[in-house]
């Protein structure tokens, strides 16, 4: 079991309504090792034999304690910094030469001899330190290249202008895409601007008797604050906890120890109930600003009407013959269905690429849509009103284009949109129609084209169809690819409020809608013809590939 009087060296987050502008942490250091050999008045009477047997064998210690209190984002210079930026030819950019400026006045009080300094959100090695972080205190790890190349993407921006050093990326009019970048182009293009400000509180743990250089300054603490107001401190305040410890590296190897407490000024009972009242008044403004957007009611359906919304998105497409692939799809809309005259009903994706995995060649799309219709029977006809509604249909064809821009049309497929609401996810296999002579399959593989359906429609339910049977025999088809989709669908009716208010039953609420329960079960039915024709597609498949894979030993 861990001591709790252990200090933690871990980080802890804080969160605080206050402004952190407020927050102060008084920091404590103390050299705990003996100081160099230094002659000094004592070590002389020792050496001239004025002192007693005793105190013979003691050796003099210097007292090197320190106590400071830090507010948020003030700077305190180290005494390398005082020699630095004393000289103005060591100041080039306006940071520094306000810097210069603060440190004559400095000097003119007396030369400093703090060891505690700070480094602000402004100073250089904020950004340094924030490129590569590892993972362990070890000094033979080394960084991947993963975090490497991510250290240029993790550079924050300083009052609102990107630092001097890095330049400022920039979005060409033409030539969006780069084949090929450069390491400038990249290192001008590549940041990030994540709303956080960092401060660190250090320790100039050099000698006393020798000047002070960058080696011998040490992180005692690090402060981070981001956008939502998570203050994280690394390490934690003591709390009455042992002080940590800080070896240094030198040849002497001195330990020194520090204490971190929080310091901030607490408020009295009349200054909380001031600030209470003030994030009452905000809260209230913003909850009235908030219902005037929105409105006292969520929009309805007009009566008897069923809305239907699907967000869907097309995952990826798998095993066509060419590569370079896109798509083109639109919602066909059946019977009592309708849309608004500004809701997009076809969409044309983007050309893609595919890859192996495993043995296949699959394109990811991640292409998203989304469209809103209704439904409403409003027929006067009785025979009309028992007639069993369809729900849209999704029709989908499948082309390519590769580097001579041929175009070739492979496949076909629909996707009936689910009459139930929930999240889907589904597989379509797609079919193209091949010519009846070996001329039109040599003219697809050298000039492209190909045949295709003069009416989409055919797809699934062509829209002249009139009859009571549908027979597409002695169309000569072939088998290509197979499409993957991810839908969510949400209805939305008076009918469902009806319905929870009387608590009538799911039967009688289809029935207003003109969805019966006959429908329910013949849909049910083609639900499990689905599934029972995917598992024999799916078997048939894997029966496919471990042929060829002992085809492949072979």
């Amino acid at each position: 079991m861990a001591d709790i009087y252990e200090p933690d060296v871990g980080t802890a987050y804080y969160r605080s309504n206050d402004s952190i502008k407020n927050l102060q942490i008084k920091v404590r250091l103390k050299r705990v090792t003996s100081s160099s050999i230094v002659p000094s008045a004592a070590a002389k009477e020792q050496k001239e034999g004025n002192v007693e047997m005793g105190e013979m064998g003691k050796q003099p210690k210097l007292v090197d304690e320190e106590e400071i209190i830090i507010k948020w984002q003030e700077k305190i210079f180290s005494q390398r910094e005082v020699e630095l930026y004393n000289q103005e030819a060591n100041c080039f950019n306006i940071r520094e030469k306000t810097y210069h400026d603060q440190v004559v006045k400095i000097i003119e009080r007396g030369k400093p001899t703090n060891r505690i300094f700070t480094y602000t959100d402004d100073d250089k090695f904020s950004h340094e330190e924030e490129a590569v972080q590892f993972m362990t205190t070890s000094k033979s790890e080394r960084s991947t290249i993963l975090a490497e190349k991510m250290s240029h993407v993790r550079q924050r921006r300083v009052g609102g202008r990107q630092l001097k050093e890095r330049g400022v990326g920039l979005v060409p009019k033409i030539n969006v895409v780069e084949a090929s970048p450069s390491q400038d182009l990249r290192r001008k293009n590549h940041i990030e601007a994540p709303p956080m400000e960092v401060m660190y509180v250090m320790g100039d743990l050099s000698p006393r008797e020798r000047a002070a250089h960058e080696s011998d300054e040490y992180i005692m603490c690090m402060l981070q604050i981001d956008a939502n107001g998570v203050l994280s401190i690394r390490p934690d305040f003591n709390r009455g906890r042992k002080p940590y410890l800080i070896e240094t590296t030198s040849v002497g190897r001195e330990v020194f120890e520090y204490t971190i407490e929080h310091s901030s000024k607490p408020m009295n009972r009349q200054e909380q109930e001031r600030e209470r009242k003030m994030y009452r008044e905000v809260y209230s403004r913003h909850k009235d600003f908030l219902e005037a957007c929105v409105g006292l009611e969520f929009e309805a359906p007009p009566k008897d009407a069923l809305r239907l919304a699907v967000f869907g998105e097309i995952e990826s497409a798998r095993d066509f013959n060419f590569d370079d692939i896109y798509l083109h799809f639109f919602v066909d809309l059946p019977k009592y269905w309708t849309a608004d005259r500004f809701q997009p009903l076809s969409w044309v994706t983007q050309t893609c690429s595919s890859k192996v995995e495993g043995i296949d060649n699959v394109a990811h799309f991640s292409f998203p849509f989304s469209f809103e219709l209704f439904y409403k029977n409003d027929s006067i006809k009785q025979e009309e009103k028992d007639e069993l509604p369809s729900f849209p249909i999704v029709l989908v064809e499948v082309l390519s284009l590769d580097s001579w821009h041929r175009f070739r049309t492979e496949g076909y497929t629909y996707l009936q949109v689910p009459s139930k609401p929930g999240v889907y996810h589904e597989t379509s296999h797609c079919w193209r129609p091949v010519g009846q002579s070996i001329s039109s399959q040599l003219r697809r593989f050298f000039i492209g084209g190909s045949p295709e359906l003069e009416d989409p429609t055919y797809a699934a339910v062509p829209s002249t169809f009139d009859g009571s049977h549908l027979s597409k025999f002695g169309f000569h088809t072939e088998t290509s690819g197979s499409l993957t989709y991810r839908l969510n669908v949400l209805m939305q009716s008076r009918a469902f409020m009806e319905k929870k208010a009387n608590k009538r039953s799911v039967g009688s609420l289809l029935d207003n809608l003109g969805i019966t329960a006959m429908q329910a079960n013949i849909s049910n039915v083609i639900e499990a013809f689905k599934e029972a024709r995917m598992k024999m597609m799916n078997a048939r498949h894997n029966a496919e590939r471990e042929l060829l894979r002992d085809t492949k030993e072979l």
